[in-house]
């Protein structure tokens, strides 16, 4: 007995249960099927060790019942972003409702089921949900299976339901996914779904939260094409993006909301970039993420006041009574800012915006080798040309205004991304020297906008502003002088320092 290896590359999305009769009466599944819909039961058991060491290496192990017979499947590999899942499956039939090692060990991962760690196994939580699949083919030839899946997932007591919706490709391009999602989205509530059921079982059954998804190293190399390159880059930051967003609301932790933010800041940049090359690959989502971009940026700002800015004023002072009602009222405008966030990331818009995004990641893959370019050269240029803008924003840094000040950060920031992005092409060394000054440089422009949003957001608190903003005020202005002598200091160094890609 041999075990069947397929690599799976999935869309996942979660649909409103209210619109599940829209979706079965979607003219799509009317033009586009090829057959008439099958609907099943499906029953799996996930297990484990007590250690999750599957878990931790990125395994997912379970047995499903289909009819009388029983199949193991182990998942493991692969990536997710914007709900678009590649991972490597191999599966095969068992006698009843143990684990066994995979019977073609040499086409499985090393040390993937040891005899050691089969022994060790428990049944972790269950997934229980009825799946009804629709085939279809687009109009150009591409095959898509298309899975609604309506149940939950249990952990002893402890239950999450499961209402989603799994587009996989059978045969073509990945970029038919996302345009199969988007045209079913425009009459379908859906939102994209990164976390997985077996994710889902893990979180229900251990209890733990996710922790806020930093942004991560993009593993570039000198052989890739330009294309190739933004598409890895693309993903990265829908994975970020997507990684916060889904606990904005959900879990009260500003790193989410901070962390999303960064992430559409990330894309809007590497978009920017790409619709230099090709106007018409960014489909207009720039306009989009400025929206997302501003909503964010507004909680954002509520969120540094009251858990930085007011907090470290009120460390100082012997009787900081005088600024709690600048904090009660701080906290309602920044609760209500949430729910607008909230409101826009549970939104259709959002969703759209994000399959939009998927798809020109994927596209980018459609495109390589039609449009490639030499990813070292393209490298340098972008890094030349955002050197060359910090330093002509900065040129009269000793006396500039506050909006001159905001500029020069953004140009900080920018060229900042842009060296994170690509300082896997070049000497480690030398590129983490110039990242640190730039951060340095980032860090003490962020003190000088901070106290520019301060005194902007004392400006729309409804107290009636007196002594308690009259501190807050003062603290702002003493604190913008120290962070432009820190500028200063650290713009020469920046200066002295040969740019390293050159």
């Amino acid at each position: 007995m041999t075990a069947f290896v397929a690599t799976e590359i999935e869309l996942k999305l979660t649909i409103d249960p209210a619109h599940v009769t829209r979706l079965r009466n979607h003219p799509m599944l009317k033009t586009a099927g090829q057959e008439k819909s099958r609907r099943r039961k499906l029953y799996s058991v996930y297990f484990d060790t007590p250690d999750r060491d599957l878990y931790q290496s990125g395994i997912a192990l379970r047995l499903r019942r289909t009819g009388r017979c029983w199949m193991q499947t182990v998942k493991g590999g692969g990536s997710s972003e914007g709900g678009m899942h590649q991972r490597q499956e191999w599966e095969w039939p068992v006698q009843g409702m143990e684990p066994e090692l995979i019977p073609d060990a040499a086409h499985a991962p090393a040390n993937l089921l040891t005899p050691d760690i089969l022994v060790r196994l428990r049944p972790l939580f269950i997934t229980d949900f009825w799946r009804t699949v629709w085939k279809l083919r687009t109009i150009n030839g591409d095959e898509v299976e298309l899975a609604l899946d309506q149940g939950a997932v249990f952990s002893g007591e402890k239950s999450f339901p499961i209402s989603e919706v799994e587009l996989e490709l059978k045969v073509g391009a990945a970029s038919s996914l996302f345009e199969v999602a988007l045209a079913i989205q425009e009459h379908v509530f859906l939102r994209v779904e990164d976390v997985s059921k077996a994710e889902r079982g893990y979180r229900l059954h251990g209890g733990e939260l996710p922790l806020p998804r930093m942004s991560r190293e993009v593993e570039l190399v000198s052989e890739m094409s330009a294309e190739q390159a933004f598409r890895c880059i693309v993903r990265e930051c829908i994975g970020q993006l997507q990684g916060n967003v889904a606990e904005i609301g959900r879990i009260h932790n500003p790193e989410y909301l901070h962390q999303a933010h960064v992430a559409t800041r990330r894309l809007h940049m590497i978009l920017g970039w790409l619709a230099v090359r090709l106007p018409d690959a960014t489909d207009n989502v720039m306009e989009e993420l400025r929206w997302l971009m501003g909503c964010l940026g507004k909680a954002r700002d509520w969120d540094v006041f009251i858990s930085q800015t007011l907090p470290q004023i009120a460390n100082e002072m012997s009787d900081n009574q005088t600024l709690q009602r600048l904090r009660e009222n701080a906290v309602g405008l920044c609760h209500a800012q949430y729910q607008e966030v909230v409101g826009a990331v549970l939104s259709q818009r959002y969703t759209r915006l994000v399959l939009k995004l998927g798809l020109i990641a994927v596209r980018q893959a459609d495109q390589d080798g039609k449009r490639a370019a030499i990813l070292e050269r393209l490298a340098g240029q972008i890094l030349s040309r955002q050197y060359k803008c910090l330093r002509r924003k900065g040129r009269k840094y000793a006396a500039m205004s506050p909006a001159e000040y905001h500029s020069l950060r953004i140009a900080a920031k920018k060229l900042r991304y842009a060296v994170e992005f690509f300082a896997c092409l070049y000497p480690r060394k030398r590129a983490r020297h110039f990242l640190s000054v730039l951060a340095a440089l980032q860090d003490s422009l962020g003190e000088l906008n901070d106290a520019v949003v301060t005194q902007r957001l004392l400006g729309e608190l409804h107290v009636t502003r007196g002594y308690g903003a009259g501190i807050v005020y003062g603290w702002t202005v003493c604190s913008a002088r120290c962070g432009l002598q820190k500028m200063h200091l650290v713009w020469s160094e920046l200066m002295r320092r040969k740019p390293f890609w050159q």
